[in-house]
């Protein structure tokens, strides 16, 4: 049988008055760190364009078009309808500057559209 552990046998872990804000990383960025320190910062853009399309684009718009890829300073946008696509080409310039705003700087340099055939079936 084991005897139960003694402080000693504890981690040592910081007093509420030992920690200070500038101690803590939130998660999020130090995963983007890490992310960027291996030379994926396109999929951190990307993640946060993401998350922020809907607020950016509208309920309406995100609802029929979606990010889907970021490169070589192209964000690529899927939509299920031409129709959409034109409405995307017009309103692209809006989009990536309201895009930088949301996520604190330039996405893209532009943004093409893609438009995805319906299955048949």
């Amino acid at each position: 049988m084991t005897a139960p552990p003694t402080d000693r046998d504890r981690p040592h872990l910081p007093e509420d008055d030992d920690v200070t804000d500038q101690a803590v990383t939130p998660i999020g960025d130090a995963m983007a760190t890490l992310l960027r320190s291996r030379g994926l910062g396109a999929t951190v853009v990307l993640a946060e364009v993401m998350s922020a399309w809907e607020r950016v684009a509208g309920p309406e718009l995100a609802a029929r078009v979606r990010p889907v890829s970021l490169r070589h300073g192209e964000l690529v946008c899927e939509v299920d309808d031409p129709a959409w696509a034109t409405q995307v080409r017009l309103l692209s310039e809006m989009l990536l500057g309201r895009l930088a705003d949301e996520v604190g700087g330039k996405v893209a340099d532009r943004l093409s559209i893609h438009v995805k055939r319906r299955s048949e079936g």
